[in-house]
């Protein structure tokens, strides 16, 4: 994909890095594979960053990178479920979050 972009543009890798607020050397890695895999994958915010420089949908870097695509969530959605997490106690929101993470991880592990 990076190289795409940089085709497309022609740009070289030192503008799509300017343009991402990303250094050369990560996107040097990417583009050449080194890290681009694992269990872990490029740091999301990363690729957000990638995607606004590049001036492509973060859901195309995602899918380009390997990684879950992430689905919008609206303010209102957003905000319920932030009144909701909010009335819980400590306990109750530690569940939640333990919960999230495992699930989390489920779909990481489905891929």
């Amino acid at each position: 994909m990076i190289d795409r972009v940089l085709r497309e543009k022609d740009w070289t890798l030192s503008t799509l890095a300017r343009r991402s607020e990303l250094s050369v050397s990560t996107l040097h890695s990417w583009k050449s594979g080194d890290r681009a895999t694992g269990n872990r994958g490029p740091n999301p915010d990363k690729l957000r960053q990638l995607a606004a420089g590049a001036g492509l949908t973060v859901a195309e870097v995602f899918e380009a990178a390997g990684r879950h695509v992430p689905v919008a969530i609206d303010d209102e959605e957003e905000r319920r479920f932030l009144h909701l997490f909010r009335t819980l106690d400590t306990e109750d929101r530690r569940v939640v979050e333990a919960t999230m993470q495992a699930m989390r991880e489920r779909q990481k592990s489905a891929r």
